[in-house]
Protein backbone atom coordinates (compact mmCIF):
# COMPACT_ATOMS: atom_id res chain seq x y z
CA UNK A 1 0.00 0.00 0.00
CA UNK A 2 0.99 3.52 -0.41
CA UNK A 3 1.94 5.87 2.32
CA UNK A 4 -0.35 8.60 0.38
CA UNK A 5 -2.06 10.30 3.37
CA UNK A 6 -4.16 10.19 6.73
CA UNK A 7 -7.45 9.06 6.87
CA UNK A 8 -8.67 11.76 9.11
CA UNK A 9 -7.64 14.85 7.44
CA UNK A 10 -10.74 16.67 7.36
CA UNK A 11 -11.94 16.36 10.46
CA UNK A 12 -8.48 17.31 11.97
CA UNK A 13 -8.98 20.07 10.42
CA UNK A 14 -12.05 21.38 12.35
CA UNK A 15 -10.47 20.11 15.80
CA UNK A 16 -6.94 21.88 15.61
CA UNK A 17 -8.09 25.12 15.89
CA UNK A 18 -5.34 26.77 17.28
CA UNK A 19 -2.97 25.80 14.61
CA UNK A 20 -2.72 25.56 10.81
CA UNK A 21 -6.77 24.80 9.53
CA UNK A 22 -5.00 21.52 7.70
CA UNK A 23 -2.61 20.42 10.33
CA UNK A 24 -2.90 17.14 9.96
CA UNK A 25 -1.14 14.72 8.48
CA UNK A 26 1.90 14.72 5.99
CA UNK A 27 -0.93 15.39 3.41
CA UNK A 28 -3.97 16.28 3.06
CA UNK A 29 -5.66 14.82 0.49
CA UNK A 30 -6.34 11.11 1.08
CA UNK A 31 -6.06 8.56 -1.82
CA UNK A 32 -8.07 5.30 -2.11
CA UNK A 33 -5.99 2.28 -1.11
CA UNK A 34 -6.01 1.08 2.33
CA UNK A 35 -3.23 -1.46 4.15
CA UNK A 36 -3.59 -5.03 2.89
CA UNK A 37 -5.87 -7.09 5.10
CA UNK A 38 -4.31 -8.45 8.53
CA UNK A 39 -1.28 -5.76 7.72
CA UNK A 40 -0.91 -2.42 10.59
CA UNK A 41 1.45 0.44 9.13
CA UNK A 42 2.34 3.54 11.68
CA UNK A 43 2.47 7.19 10.35
CA UNK A 44 3.90 9.90 12.31
CA UNK A 45 4.78 13.59 11.39
CA UNK A 46 6.38 17.10 13.31
CA UNK A 47 4.97 20.22 11.84
CA UNK A 48 5.86 23.44 12.76
CA UNK A 49 4.36 26.51 12.36
CA UNK A 50 4.80 30.13 13.85
CA UNK A 51 3.61 29.69 16.98
CA UNK A 52 3.12 26.14 17.48
CA UNK A 53 4.68 22.84 17.08
CA UNK A 54 2.47 19.29 16.29
CA UNK A 55 3.51 16.00 17.22
CA UNK A 56 1.40 13.45 15.97
CA UNK A 57 1.30 9.11 15.55
CA UNK A 58 -1.27 7.19 13.82
CA UNK A 59 -1.13 3.63 13.88
CA UNK A 60 -3.74 1.36 11.61
CA UNK A 61 -4.61 -2.14 10.97
CA UNK A 62 -6.97 -3.62 8.11
CA UNK A 63 -9.11 -6.26 9.33
CA UNK A 64 -12.37 -7.48 7.24
CA UNK A 65 -11.44 -5.48 4.47
CA UNK A 66 -11.48 -2.23 6.61
CA UNK A 67 -8.94 0.03 8.13
CA UNK A 68 -9.52 1.19 11.15
CA UNK A 69 -6.91 4.00 12.31
CA UNK A 70 -6.46 6.10 15.65
CA UNK A 71 -4.62 9.38 15.71
CA UNK A 72 -3.33 11.19 18.67
CA UNK A 73 -1.77 14.21 18.46
CA UNK A 74 0.05 17.25 21.06
CA UNK A 75 0.00 20.79 19.96
CA UNK A 76 2.75 22.09 21.45
CA UNK A 77 2.34 26.13 22.82
CA UNK A 78 -1.19 25.38 23.20
CA UNK A 79 -1.71 22.28 25.38
CA UNK A 80 -4.08 20.79 22.81
CA UNK A 81 -4.41 17.22 22.35
CA UNK A 82 -6.36 15.87 19.66
CA UNK A 83 -7.52 12.46 18.78
CA UNK A 84 -9.49 11.17 15.87
CA UNK A 85 -10.52 7.31 15.25
CA UNK A 86 -11.52 6.35 11.38
CA UNK A 87 -12.48 3.32 9.15
CA UNK A 88 -11.93 3.62 5.51
CA UNK A 89 -12.73 0.63 2.77
CA UNK A 90 -11.98 0.45 -0.45
CA UNK A 91 -15.42 0.25 -2.17
CA UNK A 92 -14.55 -0.62 -5.85
CA UNK A 93 -12.21 -0.62 -8.94
CA UNK A 94 -11.67 -0.36 -12.41
CA UNK A 95 -9.59 -1.04 -15.27
CA UNK A 96 -7.10 -3.45 -13.39
CA UNK A 97 -7.65 -1.18 -10.13
CA UNK A 98 -6.19 1.47 -12.12
CA UNK A 99 -9.22 3.90 -10.80
CA UNK A 100 -9.99 2.68 -6.89
CA UNK A 101 -13.09 4.51 -5.23
CA UNK A 102 -13.16 4.22 -1.45
CA UNK A 103 -15.35 5.67 1.71
CA UNK A 104 -14.39 6.65 5.05
CA UNK A 105 -16.24 7.90 8.20
CA UNK A 106 -14.30 9.25 11.28
CA UNK A 107 -14.58 11.28 14.85
CA UNK A 108 -12.76 13.04 17.04
CA UNK A 109 -12.50 15.55 19.56
CA UNK A 110 -9.78 16.47 22.28
CA UNK A 111 -8.74 14.50 25.27
CA UNK A 112 -8.76 17.97 27.62
CA UNK A 113 -12.66 18.31 26.60
CA UNK A 114 -13.58 14.70 26.50
CA UNK A 115 -16.10 13.14 24.53
CA UNK A 116 -16.14 13.83 20.17
CA UNK A 117 -16.94 17.08 19.26
CA UNK A 118 -17.13 16.06 15.90
CA UNK A 119 -17.39 13.97 12.41
CA UNK A 120 -16.56 13.83 9.16
CA UNK A 121 -16.93 11.71 5.98
CA UNK A 122 -15.00 11.47 2.95
CA UNK A 123 -15.40 9.88 -0.91
CA UNK A 124 -11.43 9.52 -2.15
CA UNK A 125 -10.62 8.77 -5.78
CA UNK A 126 -7.52 7.83 -7.12
CA UNK A 127 -6.54 7.31 -10.79
CA UNK A 128 -3.36 5.77 -11.81
CA UNK A 129 -2.58 7.82 -15.30
CA UNK A 130 0.13 5.06 -16.45
CA UNK A 131 0.13 1.27 -16.45
CA UNK A 132 3.48 1.68 -14.14
CA UNK A 133 1.82 3.92 -11.19
CA UNK A 134 4.57 6.25 -11.47
CA UNK A 135 1.91 9.27 -12.24
CA UNK A 136 -1.37 9.09 -9.30
CA UNK A 137 -4.00 11.61 -9.23
CA UNK A 138 -6.18 11.98 -6.35
CA UNK A 139 -9.61 13.66 -5.76
CA UNK A 140 -11.82 13.91 -2.04
CA UNK A 141 -14.93 15.12 -1.72
CA UNK A 142 -16.39 15.11 2.09
CA UNK A 143 -18.33 16.58 4.55
CA UNK A 144 -17.65 17.86 7.98
CA UNK A 145 -19.56 18.63 11.12
CA UNK A 146 -18.25 19.96 14.33
CA UNK A 147 -19.07 22.60 17.48
CA UNK A 148 -17.92 24.85 15.41
CA UNK A 149 -18.59 24.69 11.58
CA UNK A 150 -20.07 22.19 9.19
CA UNK A 151 -19.51 22.13 5.43
CA UNK A 152 -18.37 20.62 2.08
CA UNK A 153 -14.32 19.71 1.68
CA UNK A 154 -13.17 19.13 -1.46
CA UNK A 155 -8.80 17.98 -2.18
CA UNK A 156 -7.13 16.93 -5.47
CA UNK A 157 -3.11 15.70 -5.23
CA UNK A 158 -0.60 14.10 -7.51
CA UNK A 159 2.21 11.82 -6.97
CA UNK A 160 4.78 11.94 -9.38
CA UNK A 161 7.51 9.45 -9.46
CA UNK A 162 10.70 10.71 -10.68
CA UNK A 163 13.33 8.30 -10.03
CA UNK A 164 12.86 4.63 -8.67
CA UNK A 165 13.43 5.62 -4.95
CA UNK A 166 12.13 9.39 -5.19
CA UNK A 167 8.17 11.40 -5.82
CA UNK A 168 7.30 14.67 -6.27
CA UNK A 169 3.93 15.17 -3.88
CA UNK A 170 2.02 18.29 -4.50
CA UNK A 171 -1.61 19.16 -3.42
CA UNK A 172 -4.57 21.81 -2.72
CA UNK A 173 -7.47 21.59 0.05
CA UNK A 174 -10.58 23.56 0.71
CA UNK A 175 -12.10 22.92 4.08
CA UNK A 176 -15.44 23.13 5.86
CA UNK A 177 -14.79 26.78 6.20
CA UNK A 178 -13.74 27.05 2.41
CA UNK A 179 -10.42 27.88 3.82
CA UNK A 180 -7.98 27.30 0.89
CA UNK A 181 -4.64 25.44 1.67
CA UNK A 182 -1.70 24.01 -0.51
CA UNK A 183 0.93 21.81 0.04
CA UNK A 184 4.15 20.68 -2.29
CA UNK A 185 7.09 18.14 -1.36
CA UNK A 186 9.56 14.74 -1.61
CA UNK A 187 9.05 11.49 -0.67
CA UNK A 188 12.13 9.87 -0.04
CA UNK A 189 11.51 5.20 -0.31
CA UNK A 190 13.34 3.70 2.32
CA UNK A 191 14.33 0.27 3.05
CA UNK A 192 10.90 -2.33 3.72
CA UNK A 193 8.29 0.06 2.28
CA UNK A 194 9.05 2.35 4.59
CA UNK A 195 9.19 5.78 3.36
CA UNK A 196 9.92 9.81 4.38
CA UNK A 197 8.13 12.87 3.34
CA UNK A 198 9.18 16.59 3.57
CA UNK A 199 7.05 18.82 2.69
CA UNK A 200 6.17 22.79 2.71
CA UNK A 201 2.71 24.23 3.45
CA UNK A 202 0.47 27.16 2.82
CA UNK A 203 -2.68 28.35 3.81
CA UNK A 204 -4.39 31.07 1.48
CA UNK A 205 -6.28 33.87 2.81
CA UNK A 206 -6.46 36.98 5.36
CA UNK A 207 -5.60 34.12 7.96
CA UNK A 208 -2.52 33.36 5.57
CA UNK A 209 0.19 30.86 7.60
CA UNK A 210 3.43 28.08 6.58
CA UNK A 211 4.39 25.38 7.78
CA UNK A 212 7.11 22.73 7.63
CA UNK A 213 6.37 18.67 7.80
CA UNK A 214 8.40 15.99 8.04
CA UNK A 215 6.47 12.74 7.98
CA UNK A 216 8.05 9.36 8.74
CA UNK A 217 5.92 6.06 7.31
CA UNK A 218 6.27 2.68 8.47
CA UNK A 219 4.49 -0.87 7.62
CA UNK A 220 3.93 -3.20 10.98
CA UNK A 221 3.36 -5.83 9.59
CA UNK A 222 3.36 -7.89 5.98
Amino acid sequence: MRFTSLRLAPLWATLTVSGPSLAAASLLVDDAGTTPESSCQLESWIRNTTGHSERTAVPACTVAGTEWSFALSHLRGSGDTPWAIGAKRTLRGWHADRIQLAGALQTGGDLRHGGARGWAVNVPLSIAVDRQGDVLIHANTGWVRSRTERGLTFGAGTEIRIAPRWSVLAEQYRDAARQRSSQFGVRRLLRNDASLDLLVGRQHGAASDSWLTVGLNLPLSR
